[in-house]
C-alpha cells in the first residue's frame, strides 16, 4: 500500500549551505536521510516530495550549523498482510516465482502457486503443473495475496505471497476460471 505521509522535525543545516534557499537545502538533506530506506512504522520511503523550513533557526554551542523546524511530505510503500496485489513475474526458479509489486519484489513459494505439483524446467525457465499443464514464466501478470512481511534490520522488506486461493494466480488462469463459471 502506498501512503503519503506528512512529517515534522528538526533539520541541521551545515555552514557550507548558508546563503542558499532553505527549502531546497532541506529537501536535499531530507532525501539523503530518508529516501530508499526502511523507516520503522512508516515503511519504505520512496520519495521526499517537498519541504517547508521555518526561517528562524537556532544554534547549539560548539556546532556551527543552524537547526530549523521543518515540515515535509514523503511517499512510502507499506506492504500490508492480506492485501491483494498484482504484478509481473520477473524471476522463476526451482524455489518459486519472484513478483514485482511496485518498488519491491515478493516471493510466491512453489507450494503457494497452485494445488498442482509444479516442476521447474531450467532450460525454459518455467514452472509447469504435472496434471494441469499450467505454465508460469518470466513476464506473466499475476494476482497474489501478501501472507507475511519481514522488515528486520532496516533492509528492504521480504514479502511472501500466495496464489492458491480463488481468483488469485496468473491472470490468464483467472480469466479461464471466470469464463467457465459464467457458462
Amino acid at each position: 500500500m502506498f501512503k503519503l505521509i506528512k512529517a515534522r522535525g528538526i533539520i541541521r543545516i551545515p555552514p557550507e549551505y548558508f546563503g542558499q534557499p532553505l527549502d531546497e537545502i532541506a529537501l536535499q538533506i531530507l532525501r539523503q536521510e530518508y529516501q530508499e530506506k526502511m523507516v520503522k512504522d512508516l515503511g519504505l520511503v520512496l520519495a521526499v516530495l517537498n519541504a517547508k523550513v521555518n526561517e528562524e533557526g537556532y544554534i547549539i554551542f560548539g556546532d556551527g550549523a543552524t537547526y530549523h523546524e521543518v515540515s515535509f511530505e514523503m511517499l512510502t510503500f507499506v506492504p500490508v498482510i492480506q492485501e491483494v496485489v498484482e504484478g509481473e513475474v520477473n524471476q522463476v526458479d526451482n524455489y518459486g516465482v519472484y513478483v514485482n509489486i511496485g518498488p519491491v519484489d515478493g516471493l510466491a513459494h512453489i507450494s503457494q502457486i497452485t494445488d498442482d505439483n509444479l516442476k521447474y524446467d531450467q532450460n525454459r525457465g518455467i514452472l509447469f503443473g504435472e496434471k494441469s499443464k499450467k505454465v508460469i514464466q518470466k513476464g506473466d501478470r499475476v494476482r497474489a495475496r501478501i501472507i507475511s512481511v519481514s522488515t528486520s534490520g532496516g533492509r528492504m522488506p521480504r514479502i511472501a505471497l500466495t496464489m492458491k486461493q480463488p481468483y488469485l494466480g496468473k491472470i490468464e488462469w483467472i480469466t479461464q476460471e471466470l469464463t467457465k463459471a459464467s457458462k
